[in-house]
């Protein structure tokens, strides 16, 4: 009862007598709630800006906190002293933003600057820097994406020594431009010591012990031939040894044994690790004593999803750096999951704070000493919050809203629905209905995710671009499907959608979609399709496949032409690669998709420019100019074949934009046309 009480004193005193009190300008962005009475009064240029905090993160000694804040129309790095609440502000670039940032003790903060208005459609970092806290000064390790003399290639950091050592275990590129060690890196200083001289090679990856002793190698192996997978190899190094030893390998194709390395236990011996050993569908956890090189007891599984980096599986520790015991493990199934291996100080934390916010899933990280946790708050209408607790006095203090226009009143539920596509097989999406609706007989629009091969869509995942709650405040019903091919459902779930692009995979939207009308929740005389990347081209493979059930379809940065993919120099998936094995496009895109010589028949009935003649609604199609992952020649044949055949479209293309739209302007433009786009195709 004490923390409930607390909790409400406290969100009158900081959200209405204390707020943040920005000491240093420019300011970071606060919006004020917006007397909105509905999700449909809110304008786009709300639903779509950035979220004024995000990324938040607690120092060692739980006094100050960092975060990410819009500034100069960048996100940029705040300090926020947690006894004053007085911010300051460390950036305030106008032409990068801070993509991520790192404690290092209570004395420095590492960060990466990257452009996220990248036009090129890739994320690339632009800059590493640390600022030293005391000194209030800022050191550049380096500044571009190019190797020059003097520049320190930090790649992240594994981990930091702590307290207010200013030392800590990273990645870094020394040796080698194309692959990492593992150093000691002193902050202050800017000293680093070698720790991986004797390494496999070809490192990609590294895992510490909890002594912070490298132990684990991830290896990319060359690729031995043309039509052959690239492998991937895990070493390990004992204890008291000095040689490495080879312990798995996996096949780019992924279609044999899977390997995902999450940590040690703090015996330093058992090693968690995600596998689909043993001719298993999905990936599931197991003890490994990489002394007897054996597996032992399986930790956990999911009926539903892999347990791999898909589901964003991790291990819950112990927070005492001495400790570092393994009390559980957390993970994305269709809503936040922990599982927990027994009773633990951890959990009772958790199930406290749980307990005074129970209509979220409450992430937490502690302080060193334990003493403050910092709590990350979510659900699928409610955007993000963030709170501090403090496990002594056991109160729990609001600190900020990650969109503080978004009221969870006013937002949908999403909920995780699945169903049997034509051919058996189990196929899974989140619906959003609109909030007050009575669910029946609603307009539609599938939102199908890019890739293909991701998985697409978690439950409390509002990201930068919260489209489902858009569209469901617009008055339709918004299925977010993972069709076959998308990652994280298991070993058959991916590998029937090998060269299924516009084949079963569209099936499995259609199936979706129908699923609904069956359900009574959809009218089948107003469905329509939305998607971007490979969710463009379903969009717009569904128009020409199925002229008669779609009404319309939205596709943005989409494929329209199978061939292109393969064949277009300029596009960036035909770039890299031994010549003479060929890269992905020579081995993985054959598997996957096609061949356009070998498979000329399949991409010319799949691709959607080839067969515009079969249109009957209308199509919004919107390119980015300096795209070369899906260049501007999709769009421009897709676009020229709809006009010859007198077909209606509305194309645009957003100049200096990429794989994606970044800029504010361009956001809020494109889905200003969205919204009257399904109006108009969509009304009764």
């Amino acid at each position: 009862m004490k923390l409930r009480f607390t909790l409400q004193q406290a969100v009158a005193a900081v959200f209405v007598a204390c707020p943040l009190l920005v000491m240093a300008a420019p300011t970071p962005a606060s919006t004020p709630a917006a007397p909105y009475k509905s999700a449909a009064d809110i304008p786009v240029e709300v639903f779509f800006k950035l979220s004024d905090y995000r990324d938040i993160s607690i120092s060692p000694d739980g006094k100050t906190l960092a975060a990410i804040a819009p500034i100069n129309g960048r996100g940029n790095l705040v300090l926020i002293d947690i006894a004053s609440r007085k911010a300051k502000v460390i950036t305030s670039s106008s032409r990068f933003d801070v993509a991520e940032s790192r404690w290092v003790g209570n004395k420095y903060i590492f960060y990466r600057t990257a452009d996220g208005q990248e036009a090129r459609g890739r994320f690339v970092f632009k800059g590493t820097y640390y600022f030293d806290v005391d000194n209030e000064k800022t050191w550049e390790l380096e500044n571009t994406n190019e190797r020059k003399k003097g520049d320190i290639h930090i790649d992240n950091i594994l981990s930091a020594v702590g307290g207010d050592s200013p030392e800590a275990y990273v990645n870094m590129r020394d040796r080698s431009k194309d692959y990492a060690d593992v150093y000691k890196f002193n902050f202050k200083t800017r000293k680093a010591k070698l720790l991986t001289f004797e390494s496999p090679g070809r490192t990609g990856g590294w895992e510490l012990d909890t002594k912070d002793r490298p132990r684990i190698a991830q290896r990319d192996e060359r690729r031995p031939g043309k039509g052959q997978p690239q492998m991937t190899t895990y070493w390990h190094l004992p204890i008291d040894g000095d040689k490495w030893e080879k312990i798995f390998e996996q096949s780019s194709y992924k279609d044999g044994v899977m390997y995902e390395i999450l940590g040690f236990d703090n015996d330093d011996r058992t090693l968690y690790v995600s596998t689909n050993k043993d001719g298993r569908d999905k990936m599931a956890v197991y003890k490994y004593d990489t002394t007897t090189k054996q597996f032992g007891e399986l930790v956990h599984e999911d009926p539903i999803f892999d347990l791999n980096e898909n589901a964003h599986v991790r291990l819950i520790r112990d927070p005492d750096p001495k400790n570092r015991k393994v009390y559980g493990l957390a993970y994305e199934a269709a809503r936040p999951t922990r599982i927990w291996f027994g009773e633990n100080p951890v959990k009772k934390i958790i199930d406290t704070i749980d307990a005074t916010l129970p209509t979220t899933h409450n992430g937490i990280v502690f302080s060193e000493d334990g003493s403050k946790v910092l709590v990350a708050s979510t659900s699928d209408v409610d955007s993000g919050s963030y709170a501090l607790f403090d496990t002594e006095k056991k109160t729990l203090e609001p600190i900020v809203r990650n969109r503080e226009w978004a009221d969870p009143k006013n937002m949908a539920e999403r909920k995780y629905i699945g169903f049997k596509a034509r051919d058996g097989l189990p196929i899974y999406g989140y619906l959003t209905l609109p909030r007050g609706s009575d669910g029946k007989n609603l307009p539609l629009i599938v939102n199908i995710h890019g890739g293909p091969m991701v998985r697409g869509f978690t439950f409390s995942s509002w990201g930068r671009w919260p489209e489902a709650q858009f569209f469901a405040s617009r008055g339709y019903a918004v299925l977010e499907l993972e069709p076959r091919g998308s990652e994280g459902y298991g070993r058959n779930h991916y590998t029937k959608a090998w060269k299924q692009w516009g084949g079963t995979m569209q099936d499995d939207i259609n199936d979706g979609a129908l699923f609904l009308v069956q359900e009574g929740i959809v009218d089948k005389n107003r469905m329509a399709l939305l998607g971007g990347s490979y969710g463009g081209y379903a969009s717009l493979q569904g128009m020409t496949r199925d002229p008669d059930m779609w009404k319309c379809a939205n596709s943005l940065v989409a494929v329209s032409d199978l061939g292109l993919l393969q064949n277009v120099a300029w596009s960036d998936t035909s770039e890299g690669g031994d010549p003479a094995t060929g890269g992905y496009l020579e081995n993985e895109f054959k598997l996957w998709v096609g061949d356009s010589n070998a498979d000329a028949a399949l991409f010319e009935l799949r691709s959607p420019a080839r067969n515009a003649q079969n249109v009957k609604g209308p199509i919004m199609l919107t390119m980015g100019s300096d795209d070369r992952r899906v260049p501007m020649i999709h769009g421009e044949k897709m676009r020229d074949a709809m006009l010859k055949a007198g077909k209606q479209i509305d194309y645009k293309v957003y100049a200096e934009e990429g794989h994606g739209f970044n800029k504010d302007v361009n956001v809020f433009d494109f889905y200003h046309r969205s919204e009257d786009f399904f109006a108009k195709c969509l009304k009764k």
